[in-house]
């Protein structure tokens, strides 16, 4: 069965392209002046579709909200401790990672992620 294609999944999965990796309520409060009519729900629940679908990534980091990002490729992100911004990090020679824990440890590895912490640019620059 084909999953139906509607205007707010389209308008949620626009505003989440046009956001720099934003938590669900950030998308519903980007939306709300220009289309006051959806429903924190509705945000919340297409998000979660579209990443349970591969269309999109959650990105969880303890002690946060959950973020999301549009940008499926394989690819990691660093995370300011200061602000809490998160920035795509993209890293050649990564592509084996799980393979070597499958030989190491006997784990069959479905997938993995690497996360960076430091503070971003412009936290960097305030602290100093």
């Amino acid at each position: 069965m084909q999953e139906r294609q509607t205007k707010q999944k389209a308008i949620i999965y626009e505003r989440l392209k046009a956001l720099d990796h934003p938590t669900a309520t950030e998308v519903y409060t980007s939306m709300q002046k220009d289309y006051p009519s959806i429903s924190r729900a509705t945000v919340f629940r297409v998000l979660g579709g579209l990443a349970s679908k591969g269309k999109a990534l959650e990105i969880r980091v303890a002690g946060t909200d959950v973020r999301y990002d549009y940008n499926v490729e394989k690819h990691y992100h660093a995370h300011c401790k200061d602000c809490g911004r998160v920035a795509d990090v993209f890293l050649n020679g990564m592509e084996g990672l799980g393979s070597g824990a499958e030989v190491m440890n006997g784990f069959t590895v479905d997938g993995y992620t690497v996360e960076f912490f430091g503070r971003c640019k412009a936290c960097s620059s305030v602290s100093e």
